[in-house]
């Protein structure tokens, strides 16, 4: 007897082909999550806040260079790879959308890796997908990288650390 089931019902292959497709797509998302992910554990967090990138060979924040204040997305790639340690206190004041960015990519790989072995997709994102258009993850994206950008600003005002007089990259 072969260890194949033979599924000859119509609907049975069907379902069988879906769940191969969403475990594929599953695949793919755990895989992208999961290389952020990794590029955060393999980088050092720098003490500053913000810089880590340039550990990935790029070049330092044009804003910074030209005005002294951080552009909305500077200090992401540490608050990555505070939050991949745990220390999200540090990726809070690094970054704050980057560390809710980071812990959005946690939840989306355990998810991934989830539908990877069960096959079927759980109930809650499927919940938040009906209420979650494409337009409001954008508008909801926007205003909180802003709100971000604004504690970050506000608080290195108040601090002192900002406008950064040299920037030593």
């Amino acid at each position: 007897m072969a260890d194949t089931v033979e599924t000859s019902n119509p609907d049975q292959r069907a379902a069988a082909r879906e769940a191969f497709r969403l475990r594929l797509g599953a695949a793919w998302v755990a895989l992208a999550c999961g290389a952020a992910l990794g590029v955060a554990i393999y980088l050092h967090p720098d003490p500053r806040g913000l810089g880590t990138h340039r550990q990935l060979g790029l070049g330092p924040c044009g804003l910074i260079l030209t005005t002294g204040l951080p552009c909305p997305t500077c200090g992401m790639t540490t608050a990555f790879s505070h939050t991949v340690r745990g220390r999200l206190i540090a990726a809070f004041f690094a970054q704050p959308a980057g560390m809710l960015l980071a812990l959005g990519t946690i939840v989306t790989f355990a998810t991934s890796l989830w539908v990877l072995v069960v096959g079927r997709m759980p109930r809650w994102p499927l919940r938040l997908a009906m209420w979650l258009s494409p337009y409001r993850l954008l508008l909801i994206l926007l205003v909180v990288l802003l709100a971000a950008w604004g504690f970050k600003l506000a608080w290195g005002l108040a601090t002192g650390e900002l406008p950064i007089r040299s920037v030593k990259f």
